[in-house]
């Protein structure tokens, strides 16, 4: 069964995790990013984020290769304003993706993570498997590997 994680991410916390991820389940990786770069200044950046996350704007995005050639994608993604960062949208808006992806994990500084998975449910019919991911800044950072760890063995085991 071919895999593939598709993320996008800002401060590098999601594609660490991806790259982790990706070599403890032997997945591809495909990185997108805003076509039009996020302001440089971090007030700027959640400024722009959280307004495209909450008003649920789909960006033009880059790196979306081809996915019809994996049988399972699992996406990876930072939480702005409770919601998957919008990059994540024009993803789920892309044919075929959302009924391939069977997991998730996601990176927020806050709390909000069960928010954010209650909305992907709603739009993911094959999810199977999320974990929550602290951003490096938070103490419980800590756990990420091993929750890594855990969710690679989810993933591996159906």
């Amino acid at each position: 069964m071919t895999k593939a994680i598709i993320y996008y991410s800002l401060s590098g916390n999601t594609e660490k995790a991806a790259k982790d991820l990706a070599s403890l389940i032997g997945a591809d990786l495909i990185k997108v990013d805003f076509v039009k770069p996020m302001p440089k200044s971090m007030g700027a950046q959640m400024l722009k984020g959280g307004m495209q996350t909450t008003f649920g704007m789909k960006p033009a995005i880059t790196g979306l290769t081809d996915t019809s050639k994996y049988d399972e994608l699992i996406l990876g993604a930072p939480i702005w304003a409770g919601k998957c960062a919008s990059p994540i949208n024009t993803i789920l808006a892309t044919n075929g993706i959302a009924d391939k992806i069977t997991s998730v994990f996601t990176f927020s500084g806050g709390g909000d993570n069960d928010k954010c998975i209650a909305n992907l449910n709603k739009r993911l019919p094959n999810l199977k498997h999320n974990v929550a991911l602290a951003d490096k800044s938070n103490e419980l950072s800590k756990d990420n590997d091993s929750k890594i760890k855990a969710f690679a063995s989810q993933i591996k085991n159906g």
